[in-house]
């Protein structure tokens, strides 16, 4: 699979706002309201808050005594955030509602244009929230400049057997919410990076701003399974 092609359909059918699904439930048909309410519940998303106090009376932008910075991290190219990304889309276009014809022809453009491109390829995603305004511009700042070159030495991917897998390529925040994006590969040398026998998978981002030291989050590979098979 052509990996310009795989990540120009993920920047181009990604949602502004997107859900998280537990494994053993097939295809929601949550009302957006649920939809949003389980966006966090996932073995596919973290999230990540480092806090930082500010001393003094009437302290930070708001009057805030403590900054909370989070970083939304989510294997955006596992099955299951991509079938949450295709209830979202079917609620937008009124699926429920639909005659059988035109419902068909939707789960055909789905299976085709929002499932499937990422056989060989992982890619996760990052995304930032503050009580602190100045806070959010910095971290924005941050990964609109970075480039593929830039951040390849700072992003990686480790598990039990393999340490700081590096990306193939990144793609700066674009306006649909999801964040930066880092694109991996599945396998190095035919050995899939991610199996059923690892215990844990970790996203590392060095130098980020508002993290300290560093952004980290792990994955319980156990979680991930879907049908009795890793799935990320």
């Amino acid at each position: 699979m052509d990996l310009s092609k795989s990540a120009i359909r993920l920047l181009w059918f990604v949602s502004f706002v997107f859900v998280a699904l537990r494994a053993e439930e097939p295809r929601p048909r949550w009302p957006l309201s649920k939809a949003i309410q389980v966006l966090n519940s996932s073995p596919w998303a973290r999230q990540e808050t480092y806090t930082r106090v500010i001393a003094g009376v009437g302290s930070g932008v708001s009057g805030e005594k403590e900054i909370f910075n989070t970083f939304y991290v989510r294997f955006l190219s596992a099955r299951p955030i991509l079938e949450a990304v295709v209830r979202i889309q079917q609620l937008q276009y009124g699926y429920d509602g639909l005659a059988d014809a035109d419902k068909r022809r939707f789960d055909e453009y789905a299976a085709a244009e929002l499932l499937s491109g990422f056989e060989d390829w992982i890619v996760v995603s990052v995304g930032f929230r503050s009580n602190d305004p100045n806070e959010e511009s910095r971290v924005r700042r941050f990964f609109q400049k970075e480039t593929a070159e830039t951040i390849r030495n700072k992003a990686f991917l480790s598990t039990d057997r393999l340490s700081q897998v590096r990306i193939r390529t990144y793609f700066p925040p674009r306006e649909e919410g999801i964040g930066a994006k880092f694109v991996f590969p599945r396998q190095i040398d035919g050995v899939p990076i991610v199996s059923a026998t690892c215990k844990t998978v970790a996203f590392e981002l060095l130098e980020v701003p508002a993290a300290s030291p560093r952004l980290r989050a792990r994955f319980a590979v156990k979680d991930m399974l879907v049908n009795g098979r890793v799935t990320f």
